[in-house]
């Protein structure tokens, strides 16, 4: 998908949003947790599934599912354990195999009315069932979300740093950083939501560097278990004379706040 057609989709889906919403209707929802306030840690399980068109005629396939679990009196902490099941077209073996799973420690602090801070700490491990599904390594991904609280949305750039700790010496090591810029637009209905994931993604190790956009739709459908049940889709299109592929699609169902 080309970036400005995609652009040119995104703005399109969300005035329509925009416009439905200012239309006459049934009364406005007043609060419905959504999930995309990064400052609310909240149970929350996930199954989602992204499709990448890389380079050379290489495609990849991945299923991931997470649970996250929020600690402490006031919820300021969370663990979020993630495992991915995962293929790679055009390699010769195309079936689906355990990729490498991950555990998560966050915790939210100097939240005010203004904004807050999420610290993350992930750890990813080489549980790949076959070499192409994963990187070889023990991987520390660090994340910094700095929010801010603004009249028509949530501004929350992040900065994430991923290094290699052991793993496989005969493997390429891992040492990337990622400067990522989300946004979220608030709507008059709190059951649609929106958000955009501009972000410069750097490899050290590889020196290279390309650009990539995720623009996500999503709409609460209703009550699960006691939570918001959402259905979303993310499509994703990536530039420069680096990036991994062209484009990517993930679209997936959550449960939050159960």
């Amino acid at each position: 998908m080309h970036p400005i057609r995609f652009a040119a989709l995104s703005g399109l889906v969300i005035a329509v949003l925009a416009a439905a919403e200012t239309s006459p209707g049934p009364a406005q929802v007043v609060s419905v947790e959504n999930g995309t306030d990064p400052t609310k840690l909240l149970h929350t399980l996930e199954a989602k599934y992204e499709y990448i068109d890389l380079n050379r005629g290489v495609s990849s396939g991945t299923l991931r599912i997470n649970f996250t679990q929020p600690l402490g009196p006031r919820h300021s902490y969370k663990l979020r354990y993630q495992v991915p099941v995962a293929t790679l077209g055009g390699q010769g073996n195309s079936s689906h195999g355990i990729g490498d799973a991950s555990l998560q420690l966050g915790h939210v602090f100097g939240l005010t009315k203004a904004g807050g801070y999420v610290a993350m700490g992930e750890m990813i491990f080489d549980t790949a069932s076959r070499r192409e599904l994963g990187t070889g390594q023990n991987v520390f991904k660090g994340t910094l979300i700095m929010a801010r609280f603004l009249p028509g949305g949530i501004f929350a750039p992040a900065i994430v740093q991923s290094n290699r700790l052991w793993g496989d010496a005969l493997r390429a090591k891992v040492n990337a950083t990622t400067f990522d810029f989300y946004y979220v637009p608030k709507f008059a209905d709190p059951r649609n939501l929106v958000t955009f994931d501009p972000a410069l993604n750097v490899d050290w190790q590889a020196n290279k560097e390309y650009l990539s956009l995720a623009v996500t739709y999503g709409r609460v459908v209703g009550k699960a278990f006691g939570g918001n049940a959402i259905l979303f889709v993310k499509p994703t299109v990536f530039a420069g004379r680096d990036r991994p592929g062209s484009w990517g699609l993930e679209a997936g169902y959550k449960l939050v706040g159960f």
